[in-house]
């Protein structure tokens, strides 16, 4: 069967993670049954953890505690993963912040035949946004609490297709839901809402490097709540996407794809709004020790407040380079524009961020690691600037 690229928001994620190199084999059960033991503590010195500007800002330590398991089984042509991980945060400055989350996760992967795989994923999580990231920004966000939520993801995907064959076939489907469970009061019921999602991704082969891409996507958008600003972000999403993607000799590869992306609304008198997209994900390493990755996206997110919808940009570019098979350091930066749609004051935010990580791994299941991060909004609003930076020291370890 064919490698599928990871989606771009899955690629995010991997390459913020991507310092760390524990290599665990894991408990053999028997059977292909594969027991996938974790345990990760940080502790961080953030001096800003309300996002807010500098005259009311405050500073606390952040110790994190992270344990985790996976389940993985080989049974032949199907595979199946299961993983639980929970992670409990303890605030020096107000013990209000304090968190756990819990974030559970099952998916399968079944080769039918030669040309044709099923997959399934499942997620679910019971997770909290912190005072400052969420409802409630600036500087009401410390007579808050913490949002908690739950949130579900159901995906199913049939691909038909393999890397010699000139086409290749993705439908997909995703259900999402969120749903808040505390701060009503202050906006968050609001908030409430579910997506399907329905696309299919088409690939043919150009050469032995290039492949052609066409992709498209709709997702029907429902809120919960019974209230003139929720009824006003309910329609639809759709993309429409072209592209290629790459793999030169190895050293080289990448996806781009260009087109539309439309947000219509149910209700009559909120105009639709059109707006040029694109996704893509380039990777090039220069040694096999040394990657420099590139990541780009213009999408649209549902709104924690104004306006209808949010019209996102986000870069990312990082370079991971191996000094030994003991060392490591991870540099990156991260650009993002958010501009909230019909909000009446017009809101527009930029936040730039820099890190560096410095990862030592003394053995293949054990990381220590170090990293300084620096973050800072500009927006139009006033009230909502504000400067970061987080030091934190942390060891991971994966039997």
């Amino acid at each position: 069967m064919k490698a599928w690229k990871l989606p771009l928001c899955a690629a995010i994620a991997a390459v913020s993670s991507s310092a760390y190199a524990v290599e665990p084999n894991g408990i053999d059960l028997g059977s292909g049954v594969t027991f996938l033991p974790g345990f990760e503590l940080t502790v961080s010195d953030d001096s800003n953890i309300y996002k807010l500007p500098d005259a009311t800002k405050v500073d606390s330590t952040v110790t994190r505690l992270k344990p985790s398991f996976g389940i993985q089984a080989d049974l032949g042509a199907t595979q199946l993963t299961a993983g639980y991980a929970a992670e409990k945060g303890m605030y020096t400055y107000d013990n209000d912040d304090n968190y756990v989350d819990h974030r559970l996760s099952a998916s399968s992967k079944s080769e039918l035949t030669s040309r044709s795989e099923v997959d399934f994923n499942l997620n679910y999580n019971i997770v909290h946004d912190d005072r400052g990231s969420g409802t409630v920004e600036g500087n009401a966000a410390i007579a808050t609490e913490p949002d908690t939520y739950d949130e579900t993801v159901v995906g199913a995907a049939y691909i038909y297709g393999s890397d010699s064959a000139m086409l290749n076939v993705k439908p997909y489907a995703e259900y999402y839901s969120k749903h808040y469970t505390n701060n009503k009061n202050l906006g968050t019921a609001d908030r409430n809402h579910s997506k399907v999602k329905l696309g299919t991704l088409l690939t043919v082969n150009v050469s032995s490097a290039t492949k052609a891409l066409v992709e498209v996507r709709s997702t029907n958008i429902s809120y919960e709540e019974d209230s003139a600003t929720a009824a006003a972000r309910e329609g639809n999403l759709m993309n429409l996407l072209a592209g290629a993607s790459w793999d030169i000799t190895g050293k080289t590869t990448g996806e781009v794809k260009l087109g539309a992306l439309k947000r219509s609304f149910d209700d009559s008198a909120i105009e639709d709004d059109t707006r040029f997209a694109w996704e893509a994900q380039l990777t090039w390493n220069p040694r096999s020790y040394s990657t420099v990755t590139f990541l780009t996206q213009q999408t649209a997110n549902e709104t924690s407040g104004p306006g209808t919808y949010i019209a996102s940009q986000y870069s990312l570019v990082s370079w991971d380079h191996e000094f030994s098979p003991f060392m490591s350091v991870v540099l990156d930066a991260s650009l993002s524009n958010d501009e909230y749609v019909d909000d009446t004051a017009g809101r527009e935010d930029e936040v730039v961020s820099y890190g560096v990580t410095g990862v030592f791994s003394p053995s293949k299941i054990l990381d220590i690691k170090a990293s300084l991060k620096d973050e800072s909004r500009d927006s139009n609003i006033a009230g909502l600037d504000y400067d970061r930076q987080i030091i934190m020291l942390g060891f991971a370890v994966a039997i």
